[in-house]
């Protein structure tokens, strides 16, 4: 696999599905940051709403560290991150590129309660472990060295979900399990869905690979996404659900141009 500096000439084809791909991770990063901010509200005591608070910092910081690989690639990430805090409901997709699952529209109705809260990072942050996990391996260097810190922090966010969730279990006890045994299935879903159809392979996946943008095809991501849910839901004395269908919806955002991926 050749791999490129931010001082190469890049292919051309190259450039336009690496922006549109980092565009689409730092814009969502970014909206991700602001849809958890907004579940402050279900924090029940300090400590929670403190460790939430450092994990909306994080992920802004997510955006900011794809932004400035992008601004050297001559994006203007300003205008970008001006529209998100100025649009944060509704975002538009000629500005912006935010996956459907941190749009509020959607984003809301998954939360009423801080349950919800604990098991979205404990449900549905293994699937971003697992999905930006793979770009440490980028063919773009600049994007591998910023995953490694984004892959270290989503682990972050994967041990906060479970400590929130052992937090319902000790002050709620056997109904506050319960609680975060219903809520499993509805994540599972975002989760499962989070890499993408299967099918939608054919279409892009082979450029990707090609281009060492893309290392993982979905079938290898969902089942590393099933691997570390299991265990961390066995640490919480919960269970996998069976025959949990992905919801693709919560992950499609604005399909690249077919252009880009034809050359």
């Amino acid at each position: 696999m050749k791999t490129y500096e931010n001082t190469d000439s890049l292919p051309a084809d190259y450039r336009v599905a690496l922006i549109d791909l980092l565009s689409f991770q730092a814009d969502s990063e970014f909206a991700g940051g602001q849809r958890v901010s907004e579940n402050l509200r279900f924090a029940p005591r300090p400590e929670e709403a403190y460790r939430l608070t450092k994990k909306v910092m994080e992920e802004c910081g997510h955006g900011w560290y794809c932004w400035q690989v992008l601004a050297e690639l001559g994006v203007d990430v300003d205008v970008r991150v001006q529209h998100l805090v100025q649009n944060p409901d509704n975002p538009s997709p000629k500005v912006v590129r935010v996956i459907n699952g941190f749009r509020k529209e959607n984003w809301s109705k998954f939360f009423e309660e801080w349950a919800d809260v604990a098991m979205f990072s404990t449900v549905v942050t293994p699937a971003a472990v697992a999905f930006l996990g793979q770009y440490r391996q980028s063919s773009y260097l600049p994007w591998r060295r910023i995953s490694e810190r984004i892959w270290q922090e989503e682990k972050g966010h994967l041990a906060f979900g479970v400590w929130a969730a052992k937090r319902v279990i000790e002050f709620d006890g056997e109904a506050g399990r319960a609680r975060l045994q219903a809520a499993v299935p509805k994540f599972m879903q975002m989760g499962l869905g989070f890499s993408g159809r299967p099918d939608d392979e054919s279409k892009h996946f082979a450029k990707y690979f090609e281009m060492g943008l893309k290392i993982k095809d979905s079938r290898q991501l969902q089942a590393e996404y099933l691997e570390i849910v299991e265990k961390r839901l066995a640490e919480l004395g919960l269970e996998l659900p069976a025959g949990i269908e992905p919801d693709y919806e919560m992950r499609v955002g604005y399909e690249l141009e077919e252009a880009v991926v034809a050359h």
